[in-house]
């Protein structure tokens, strides 16, 4: 039984790439949060993130590119905090049951609809498939 998987040349460099882009991705968000509340840097970086990454799978629909690893996995998977809103929502449910169901659909409906948007825009001359 192996406990260490070789790992190739191709995996280190993905992994690279990964790791540069949550570097970039978290302190955008942390910059973001040093000028607003948690609540509101909540809805800036999930909105904005989800709108960023439904263009970046417009864009690539088609295309492949090492970009898009650094972009989307690293930097939006840093920007962006589902667990920071999960736990905002618990929260908001625990003290009030409807403005926190509320809470949790308007933020999820938000992030779907700037992520489509997103898409939308930048998926260049693709057919819409969906």
């Amino acid at each position: 039984m192996r406990l260490f998987v070789p790992i190739g040349e191709s995996v280190l460099q993905k992994g690279i790439q990964v790791f540069l882009g949550g570097m970039v991705g978290s302190l955008l968000r942390y910059l973001i949060q040093l000028y607003t509340s948690t609540s509101i840097m909540l809805w800036v970086v999930n909105i904005l993130g989800s709108f960023v990454l439904g263009s970046l799978n417009g864009y690539y629909l088609k295309k492949g590119t090492p970009a898009k690893l650094f972009l989307t996995t690293g930097m939006l998977g840093a920007f962006t905090t589902f667990s920071t809103f999960t736990g905002n929502w618990f929260n908001q449910l625990q003290e009030h049951a409807v403005l926190g169901i509320f809470y949790g659909l308007a933020m999820t409906i938000a992030c779907f609809i700037a992520a489509f948007l997103g898409y939308f825009l930048n998926r260049g001359k693709q057919a819409w498939n969906g």
